[in-house]
């Protein structure tokens, strides 16, 4: 952990930003080393956006993607064409082992019997290696997706992996965020067109019917609402603040 980016984060006035993620991100690139900062995504529908305004005022942030190896088609497509349209190159990280070797090592169709194992196999450990060298971590993730993320902050402390969480789409809307993907006319999966608003991994993503619930899609049939990249035991840095002072 970088001392000097957590103090900085905690000293400065960030909040002032909750509702503004272009202004958000000009702060990170101006007050933060940009060699330590990575955004991650999936390429949903606020990754993209958020994409969009942070590639347009710097290129110095890198952004990188999880392989699981069971993603859809469309979804390596669009990350084709996002590097085209930007002129950039995703970091790409991917599980340790292949689909076959899990399936040796744990049996068929993982993702059936103990989906929270295969996540953290092919999603967790993954994200750990991606935020190795990285001090401040970039997501997309808003309030209103899933009850875990109601409770997310403006900025946070990942101690899972010992980053700065800062996520300036948070106090964003569903409609917001296709307002804007479609007034700059940026490309996104096609899927989503054919009533699949949330997609992960082809296995454990389905179409919804229409009034469901954005992610009720993914692991159907289950409680299951998170892949484990994003949980409940963040730290808002407000309260990190309040423990170093006790």
């Amino acid at each position: 952990m970088n001392a000097p980016a957590l103090q900085q984060v905690q000293n400065d006035k960030i909040n002032k930003y909750s509702n503004n993620p272009v202004e958000l991100l000009k702060w990170i690139k101006n007050n933060l080393p940009n060699k330590k900062v990575v955004m991650g995504t999936g390429f949903g529908p606020p990754g993209i956006v958020l994409m969009d305004m942070l590639f347009n005022i710097t290129k110095d942030i890198s952004a990188f993607y999880i392989d699981t190896g069971f993603l859809f088609d469309q979804t390596y497509d669009l990350k084709n064409k996002l590097e085209e349209k930007y002129g950039i190159e995703f970091l790409r990280f991917a599980p340790d082992i292949t689909a076959e070797e899990q399936e040796k090592q744990y049996g068929k169709k993982l993702w059936e019997r103990d989906a929270d194992a295969c996540c953290n196999l092919r999603k967790v450990i993954p994200l750990k290696e991606a935020l190795e060298n990285y001090d401040v971590w970039i997501t997309g993730i808003r309030r209103k997706q899933t009850m875990v993320r109601s409770h997310a902050g403006l900025v946070e402390f990942e101690p899972r992996f010992e980053a700065i969480k800062i996520n300036p789409l948070i106090n964003w809307t569903h409609n917001e965020v296709w307002d804007y993907i479609r007034t700059h006319n940026l490309p996104y999966n096609p899927l989503h067109d054919k009533d699949y608003p949330s997609i992960g991994c082809k296995q454990c993503t389905s179409p919804v019917c229409a009034g469901d619930d954005d992610r009720s899609g993914r692991w159907k049939g289950t409680k299951k609402t998170e892949c484990g990249l994003h949980q409940s035991t963040d730290i808002p840095l407000n309260e990190l603040k309040k423990q170093a002072n006790e």
